[in-house]
């Protein structure tokens, strides 16, 4: 992975070490480059564009930065999704567009005025009873909500903890049952994931869940006489897979690694779109054979094949930075992050208060106390620190 930041993004690298050793930025940090976030952005908006395509941001994976998503939209994408409820929460709060909610994680009624105050354009619902807890909602604020029904078929992929949906075989009878619901509207159909990227084969490729979503769009048409405007199709979205979605008949795409040049087709393809985030972090201290960074911001799950981690860049000097790679360690996913380990080899200098720059696939609102450091300038040599929001989004710089 480290091979891969250092041939496409070098710039980021000496900056960060540069910013960290002067102060400016923490440790326990994801530092982004916000003019490559807005070049990965106006190429995804150009692309969604040339297909034809809606597309929604997600947000989750660098933590619903306001930095970020004032870059993102500044480059033209404007509509947001939120997979959670504090996801919503987080960008109705920078006054941006909450355009889809309900997907991955269902909005608990509790909390179903508060997200329907925000007027997203379309809902995911799982199941009735959501969808006539929406309808009760809306109806009492006198406002119609539009639905995407999250569909399932019997060979889709799903990952742990995320299943649930209607099955295709009986989406029609359940949109029969909540179509006469008042204050709600079925205008279409989601599945997830709907990509994958095939690292044997090195290409993209449309999964089982994709012609289940694309089956429930048919069904409507042929048996209930409604076509759906929306067949919505998450799940490594980029610009090539956009390029997919489009032949298979989809309206949607959701990018969100890919804003930050991190969507494994990206990374280990020729897809358009360059890495713009490294992680930092800090030597602290040595523990008999091994040299202690601090922790806080990695994420283990996925930590195999291509994207294993296996050094780190070490040293507190912008210019010979790439020379010191250092073999590393992170803890995996049973274990609590306080720190991860460097095993410096003979001959490697390796002192408290070195930077440590890490490189792999994030998510940063699944971690434990990561900061996010947005910076521009990085290209021309002369970055900038923009901001530094704590895992909270509270600006701490």
């Amino acid at each position: 992975m480290l091979e891969i930041v250092e041939r496409t993004n070098p710039a980021l690298i000496e900056s960060t070490c540069r910013l960290h050793q002067r102060g400016d930025i923490p440790p326990d940090c994801y530092v982004v480059d916000l003019e490559v976030v807005r070049e990965n952005a106006a190429r995804l908006a150009e692309r969604a564009e040339a297909n034809d395509l809606r597309i929604y941001a997600m947000t989750k994976q660098f933590n619903r930065n306001p930095s970020i998503l004032e870059a993102i939209s500044s480059a033209g994408v404007e509509k947001f999704v939120a997979v959670d409820i504090e996801g919503a929460r987080a960008i109705s709060a920078q006054g941006l567009d909450v355009a889809h909610v309900g997907h991955l994680s269902q909005i608990p009624r509790f909390w179903i005025p508060e997200v329907l105050s925000m007027r997203p354009d379309v809902w995911t619902v799982y199941g009735h009873e959501n969808a006539k807890a929406i309808s009760e909602a809306a109806t009492a604020r006198v406002i119609r909500q539009d639905l995407l029904l999250k569909v399932t078929g019997p060979d889709d992929f799903t990952f742990a903890g995320q299943e649930g949906g209607i099955p295709v075989k009986q989406v029609v009878d359940f949109a029969r049952n909540i179509r006469d619901l008042p204050g709600v509207r079925i205008v279409g159909v989601t599945g997830f994931p709907t990509v994958d990227y095939d690292h044997d084969a090195n290409r993209l490729t449309a999964l089982p869940n994709m012609a289940t979503v694309v089956d429930a769009a048919r069904r409507f048409q042929e048996e209930l006489g409604i076509e759906m405007p929306q067949i919505n199709c998450p799940g490594n979205s980029s610009c090539a897979s956009m390029d997919l979605i489009a032949a298979h008949g989809g309206t949607d795409a959701e990018p969100g690694s890919a804003f930050w040049g991190m969507a494994p087709q990206q990374l280990f393809g020729d897809d358009v779109g360059r890495p713009g985030q490294v992680y930092l972090t800090e030597v602290s201290h040595r523990a008999r054979d091994r040299v202690m960074v601090y922790g806080g911001g990695f994420y283990p799950a996925r930590q195999d094949g291509p994207w294993a981690v296996s050094a780190a860049l070490v040293g507190d000097q912008p210019d010979s930075l790439s020379g010191n790679r250092v073999p590393a360690e992170i803890p995996a996913a049973r274990w609590i992050d306080y720190y991860a380990w460097l095993y410096p080899d003979a001959g490697q200098i390796v002192r408290p208060g070195d930077s440590a720059i890490f490189f792999f696939r994030p998510q940063v609102f699944n971690s434990r106390s990561a900061h996010v450091a947005a910076i521009e300038g990085v290209q021309q040599g002369e970055p900038t620190v923009i901001s530094v929001h704590d895992k909270a989004n509270r600006r701490i710089r």
